[in-house]
């Protein structure tokens, strides 16, 4: 119909002509000075009132003020003769004037004055004759239908787009203008109807300017009529920016704005890049305070801003990307605008984010909302609220690496206006003591210096370089990290910016040698890098490096040397294939800085030993020129034969002057004796020599000192050496590997009581010494195939364990003695030497305090105490019953001296890849066999188990991993110097290569355990025939667990990288299960396979922990799924499992302790967490559970839950208490327009949580312990809030229909309220500050619940059941007290309380049998009220 109607308005050229002509000739012609002589009423009447009309194009002239000839004009037409008849004249020539293009443009432009009357007049242009006309209110509707009707005219052809040079708008823009600002529209309905009447017959561009227009003409009483119109124009995208600008400026009623928001979140997928702003302003605009969350999740899944995307949507040509770049700005710049006006938008978009379940789910433009968010933030709570939400997104690998570097390169230039607030979250994600937060922040710094301009990546530089002043390690750490990254990927762009890291030498002094070696490593690439900005740092840094090298101070020879090293790394750079080799000025400066440091060292053996292990570092990465690597190892074979190797010779033990008896100990060559022209490391005669020497003050010219310090450190250098020249070869200095050492007679042991303390001293030296000398040929041979020489090398991993027992002995006998240094990039002062007996004595103490620890935080080797001294070094615990012996003999815990032991390489555990054979096949073939030395032994492979699973714990970081700033945590890091050199990834890689040799390990310890089983008929823990060696099985199924839960619990595998060795590494153990299938299976499919292969080694494993270490393992695995929630029911039926088993530890008694009740805790935790129903299970424990223990006697435990004991009550009570604050959460908030049955369901599952509320506050009048006190307050509080806030409004919704089962909750709940009184009164008065300080909020909580209470009963007409009163002082039990109850009681009796009181972790017996309170019989009788607030519901 609108093609019709628009055919029949429209003209040929040829009929214009004619009809202008006609026109012309119908009025009269044009007069003197282009004046038009219309004898028309139309133009009698305008005449007559001041308007002068011209003829053409040119404009009408104005006599008077445009107010004059308004006024004439109407007075004119009011007292014509023919009033009102005259009114349709007047637009009968109106019409006929109009009809002329020109003339209908003249009326649509400014009036001109006419000049003799300017002074009078307002300027020398007045409004047009059309905006004349239409200010004649007379007139006015019929003069708008006339210009309306013209629109369909000017439907877009050529001659009629622009009407005069002048004119800059179309001429159906200037009809529609005339509308806007009228001083009074008479009807606004006929307008408003014949506008929407002009929607379908007019082009798109002219009903655009239609919907624009309608918001300034229409009535307030025409909105929602116009918005219901406008809503159908939706449908239409070329449309649809217009129509939202219009419904922007209306008010509508809810109802309908709600209809058109849902339309319009329909059409966002498939909206124009350039309408997208318009399009989110209007929905943020428009959004309400009850719906802007719900609107905002829409947007947010519905927006996207991809670049391919935005390509296709945006403009085409060659502007396109500029186009979609101007888009996305426009589109968060309206973002912004609602977020900075409206705080529930604010509120709205930080629910969104939060609430996506899964990385991949995650878009570019939830970075960029949450930088919007915090650059806009007005307040530091909601600038933490944004920093705490971004470092839990970081924390549970929902924001990754790939998502990040995705952002910035897709958005830099939006990114680029809020760099500050990049900046500001970089700095705060960086300082995070998390490792995977930290890490986050060192991307976000690496992204911002790649993706902004020269400006930015100044403030970046500098805002490290601001990290590295901290002073924090870890922090300083991580920003070292990032600049040494920038600086080998982007040494031109660093290489401006290298003064600011020049800078930080001047503050060497608070770094320790890791971060030194750092520091000089950027500043030597930068300086020698061919730069001008480097050439300028060559001069400071070789003065410097002189001043520290020509130091006495050992501090700053340290310095000097790694200084040195880094620019001998620099200078003599590996050239790429066919360029020249280096120069040789190069040369020799090479040759001579490492001559100067040589020299500047030989007398400081601890320097000169850290000097060849950096230098070996280098040769390791074969980063020197093979002329530099000759020259180097010239001299290193010569110099290691002269000082630490000399030929066996008969009579050199004989005529020895060693104070401890000289022998010639672990030899691997042929032959019961040595033969005359064998080698053999001279170890003692070195070390004491050495000592002699040490004593002596230092000369000029003396003979440089041989030290054993730098026997491994110069072994070390050799072998690099030696791979370099011979192709990875060693068969050069294989001599090494089985030569023996001259060391005492290891009868000497026995008698260490009868030795003198230097004897006792240089024993425990020459044992670390030979420790280390067998770890450094370990790290040196492993990587070896030659089968003789893993032969050897499994031979020395045996040594290593046996030389650890005799350590043991000895260290045992000497206290208070200070090890040789074994790593020499840390400061002496940093190594803490451990006391004598500080095993024993720490460890009650470290039990106690492990109540601070997190739910799922190891400690650093849980299974130190399981394996037997022979066997790895370490004595076993031991039942305090077993006698005085035990008391006077000092334990030693190997660990405690890591700092004093050689790193091992990566390398050393393909060791791993040996078999294993359990003792007993050992007992029966030993004898006959001699190829089972060649077997990795249960002894050796817990060993290499325990080192790996410290790498692991060091370099793969989990997302439940948190830093310290305490330095006893901190001295953990050292001896990973040469793991560091490798990526997480590298690492991740090298442990996937080793899953098939763990899972042959964990498979034979499995068989083990499995074979116990059948003696024991089934009964794991059972009587064990060869206890030591049963538990050695346990502690290596326990380290085989751990790392594997390490290795799939890394954050590593969500990125893009680590996907690919996921996969790997799941198909190795899917593998296992040797499933038969002839199609290709799905990564889901895999995982599936893989968790089953896990699940089934949980029915053999031997004690708790190693269950936990199972769990663990296998909720990282299902995680790592498509589909996680498939495990769910598998995960929490094995830990109910673990939770309904009764754990027997080695001593034939039930598990306790610290870490029994921290694994507990675990296992409950995950337990609760992955039940289908969380609130049952915990209904159950707190109806079957806790009334079984509490009518048990004191030693006894859960008929249903054996785990459940008095000890381990307190991991209970708490674990229930939080878990069921956590659910109760999760019950929706009432609405009114929710359904009956929907409320009824919460009412009921309200009922239940408030009866186990009930049940779990009463139970503190049966243990009335401070662990008890302390949850029941906290959490307490805790569900009183949450009740208030989400359980009473749905009690309002149903209080008229259920009225008993509101009444019964509510009086459940008032009990629990009133145990909650009568416990801070306690608290009160027992003047313990930690319960005290619980006090305030829990009194405050409970008064707005009496108030919330009294408010529903009022607005439902029940005030009457409602009276308040005062509280009485009562005890735990309900007795009245006054308040100096307590005061008198004496400190005795408040120390036997004190014994009764449960600790977090390891919660004692409690003493008193006699609180054995029935829980369920509980007085709920009316009577008791009389003293407190209560309410009689009387309905």
């Amino acid at each position: 119909m609108a093609k019709t109607k628009t055919s029949k308005r429209r003209r040929t050229s040829s009929d214009d002509a004619t009809a202008t002509k006609r026109t012309r000739a119908d009025v009269a012609p044009v007069g003197p000075g282009g004046v038009l002589e219309d004898h028309s009423v139309f133009g009698q009447l305008v005449g007559r009132s001041g308007l002068v009309l011209t003829a053409g194009n040119q404009p009408n002239q104005l006599a008077v003020d445009q107010a004059v000839f308004q006024r004439n004009l109407r007075l004119a037409i009011k007292k014509h003769q023919d009033f009102p008849q005259v009114v349709d004249e007047f637009l009968e020539g109106l019409q006929a004037h109009v009809e002329d293009p020109d003339r209908f443009s003249s009326s649509l432009t400014a009036t001109m004055t006419a000049a003799e009357c300017e002074d009078s007049c307002r300027g020398g242009k007045q409004d047009c004759l059309m905006r004349l006309l239409l200010g004649v209110e007379i007139i006015q509707p019929k003069v708008m239908i006339v210009l309306l009707e013209k629109l369909p005219e000017f439907m877009g052809d050529d001659d009629d787009q622009m009407f005069d040079s002048d004119a800059t708008a179309q001429i159906p823009r200037l009809i529609l203008n005339q509308f806007r600002w009228l001083d009074r529209i008479v009807d606004s309905k006929l307008l408003c109807r014949k506008m929407l009447e002009m929607l379908g017959i007019t082009t798109v561009d002219i009903q655009r300017d239609i919907i624009s227009c309608l918001p300034e003409v229409i009535d307030d009483t025409e909105h929602n009529n116009v918005a219901t119109q406008l809503k159908d124009k939706l449908s239409d995208r070329q449309l649809m920016v217009a129509v939202l600008d219009a419904l922007s400026n209306l008010n509508v009623r809810p109802e309908l704005m709600t209809e058109v928001r849902l339309a319009v979140l329909r059409k966002v997928p498939g909206a124009e890049l350039q309408d997208l702003p318009v399009v989110v302003k209007f929905l943020l605009q428009s959004v309400s305070t009850h719906d802007a969350v719900e609107v905002v999740r829409e947007l947010r899944d519905q927006l996207d801003l991809t670049p391919g995307l935005s390509t296709e949507r945006g403009a085409a040509g060659g502007n396109a990307v500029s186009s979609s770049r101007g888009s996305e700005a426009l589109i968060l710049d309206a973002i912004r605008s609602g977020i900075t006006f409206q705080k529930t938008i604010a509120e709205a978009w930080i629910k969104a984010v939060e609430n996506v379940p899964n990385a991949a789910e995650h878009k570019d433009v939830d970075v960029l909302v949450l930088l919007l968010l915090h650059s806009t933030a007005v307040t530091k709570t909601r600038r933490r609220a944004v920093e705490g939400l971004l470092r839990a997104k970081v924390r549970s690998g929902k924001f990754t690496h790939d998502l990040l570097r995705k952002t910035f390169t897709t958005h830099a230039q939006i990114l680029r206006e809020y760099f500050q607030s990049v900046l500001t979250m970089a700095e705060v994600l960086l300082r995070s003591p998390e490792p995977a937060v930290e890490l986050f922040g060192c991307h976000v710094y690496q992204e911002a210096f790649r993706a902004f301009d020269m400006y930015c990546r100044q403030e970046v530089v500098g805002s490290l370089v601001t990290h590295i002043g901290s002073g924090v390690t870890s922090e300083v750490d991580s920003a070292l990290d990032v600049l040494c990254q920038l600086v080998r990927d982007m040494p031109s762009a660093m290489a401006p910016f290298s003064v600011f890291i020049k800078g930080v030498l001047d503050y060497l002094d608070n770094l320790t040698v890791a971060q030194i070696r750092k520091l000089f490593s950027m500043l030597g690439t930068l300086a020698f890098s061919g730069t001008q900005d480097g050439a300028h740092i060559q001069d400071d840094m070789h003065i410097l490096i002189r001043k520290q090298l020509s130091n006495t101070t050992p501090k700053y020879k340290r310095m000097g040397v790694i200084g040195a090293i880094m620019v001998v790394r620099s200078l003599g750079a590996r050239r790429e294939e066919g360029a020249p080799s280096i120069s040789k000025d190069f040369y020799d400066q090479i040759t001579g800085l490492l001559g100067m440091v040589r020299t500047s060292c030989q007398h400081m053996p601890d320097e000169y030993a850290l000097f060849m292990d950096e230098l070996a570092c280098v040769m390791q990465n074969r980063q020197l020129d093979e002329k530099v690597e000759a020259w180097i190892s010239e001299d290193v074979l010569t110099d290691f034969q002269d000082d630490y190797v000399v030929d066996v010779e008969a009579d050199r033990i004989s005529q020895s002057s060693t104070s401890l008896p000289l022998d010639l100990c672990y030899n691997l060559e042929d032959g019961d004796e040595l033969e005359e022209g064998n080698i053999a490391v001279n170890l003692l005669p070195l070390l004491e020599a050495a000592g002699e020497m040490k004593g002596s003050p230092a000369r000029k010219g003396r003979k440089r000192l041989v030290s054993p310090a730098c026997l491994a450190p110069h072994f070390r250098l050799l072998r690099y050496c030696q791979q370099a020249q011979c192709g990875g070869d060693l068969e050069g200095i294989d001599a090494l590997l089985g030569c023996p050492m001259y060391l005492f007679k290891e009868e000497a042991v026995e008698k260490m009581e009868s030795l003198s303390v230097h004897e006792k001293e240089l024993m425990c030296a020459a044992l670390f010494h030979t420790l280390n000398w067998f770890r450094e040929v370990i790290n040196g041979f492993s990587s070896q195939s030659d089968p003789e020489m893993r032969g050897k090398v499994l031979v020395r991993l045996q040594n290593i364990t046996h030389v650890q027992g005799l350590l043991n002995t000895c260290l045992a006998a000497t206290p208070g003695f200070v090890p040789p240094r074994a790593i020499f990039d840390c400061e002496v002062e940093t190594i803490s030497v451990p006391a004598a007996g500080a095993a024993r004595k720490g460890r009650k103490k470290a039990a106690k305090g492990g109540k601070k620890s997190p739910v799922g935080e190891k400690s650093p080797d849980p299974n130190d105490t399981i394996s037997t001294a022979t066997q790895d070094g370490t004595q076993p615990e031991k039942d305090s019953t077993e006698g005085d012996k035990e008391e006077k003999q000092t334990i030693v815990n190997l660990e405690h001296y890591r700092a004093f032991f050689r790193e091992l390489d990566l390398e050393v555990f393909s060791i791993l890849k040996c078999g294993m054979v359990s003792k007993s096949v050992l007992d029966t073939e030993m004898h006959t066999k001699e190829t089972t030395v060649l077997e990795l032994q249960p002894t050796e492979l817990l060993f290499l188990l325990k080192d790996l699973n410290r790498k692991l714990e060091h370099v793969l970081i989990a997302t439940a991993k948190r830093k310290t700033f305490l330095k006893t945590k901190s001295e953990r890091n050292y001896g990973f110097s040469h793991l560091d050199q490798y990526t997480a990834q590298e690492v991740a890689e090298q442990v996937v290569q080793l899953l098939p040799a763990l899972c042959d390990h964990l498979e034979s310890t499995c068989t083990y355990f499995q074979s116990l089983l059948e003696e024991n008929d089934g009964v794991v823990d059972g009587p064990w025939g060869d206890q030591a060696q049963t538990e050695l099985m346990s502690a290596v199924f326990s380290q085989l667990l751990q790392a594997l839960a390490r290795l799939f619990s890394w954050n590593g595998f969500i990125g893009s990288e680590g996907q690919k060795l996921l996969q790997q590494a799941v198909s190795t153990l899917a593998g296992r299960m040797k499933v038969s299938s002839t199609t290709q299976t799905s990564t889901q499919d895999t995982i599936s396979h893989t968790f089953r292969y896990v699940e089934n080694f949980l029915t053999t494993a031997p004690t708790l922990s190693t269950t936990v270490c199972l769990i663990r393992l296998m909720v990282s695995i299902s995680d790592k799924g498509s589909q996680p929630e498939q495990f769910n029911s598998k995960i929490a039926e094995h830990t109910q499992t673990i939770l309904k088993r009764e754990w027997i530890g080695k001593d034939g008694q039930r598990e306790k302790g610290a870490k029994c009740n921290e694994d507990l805790q675990f296992v409950l935790k995950t337990f609760l967490d992955y039940s289908e129903d969380k609130l049952s299970c915990i209904e159950h424990l707190a109806t079957v559970g806790i009334p079984e223990l509490v009518e048990a006697d004191k030693n006894g435990c859960s008929n249903t839950y054996p785990t459940l004991t008095r000890q381990s009550l307190g991991v209970f009570y708490r674990a229930m208490m939080s878990e069921l604050v956590v659910c109760v959460k999760d019950i929706p908030t009432g609405k009114v327009s929710d359904a009956a049955k929907v409320q009824v369901e919460r009412l009921f599952r309200w009922s239940i949580a408030v009866r186990i509320f009930h049940i779990l506050i009463n139970l503190v009048k049966a243990f009335d312990g401070r662990v008890y006190l302390g949850a029941a307050q906290k959490y307490g509080r805790m569900f009183v809030e949450v009740f208030l806030r989400q359980g009473m409004p749905v009690l309002d919704n149903v209080f008229k229909t259920h009225k008993d089962d509101v009444h019964s909750l509510l009086k459940n709940l008032q009990l629990s309220t009133r145990a909650m009184h009568h416990m801070c009164g306690f608290s009160k008065v027992s003047k313990d500050v930690a319960l005290t300080n619980y006090v305030p909020l829990v009194k405050k909580t409970l008064e707005m619940f009496v108030y919330r209470v009294k408010a529903m009963l009022t607005m439902n007409k029940c005030l009457d059941a409602f009276w308040l009163g005062n509280l009485k002082n009562r005890d735990l039990q309900g007795e009245e007290m006054s308040s100096q109850a307590y005061a008198d009681q004496t400190p005795a009796d408040r120390q036997s309380d004190d014994d009764t009181d449960n600790d977090a972790s390891e919660l004692p017996d409690d003493d008193d049998d006699s609180d054995t309170t029935n829980l369920e019989e509980e007085s709920v009788d009316g009577n008791d009220s009389v003293d407190g607030e209560s309410y009689s519901e009387s309905y």
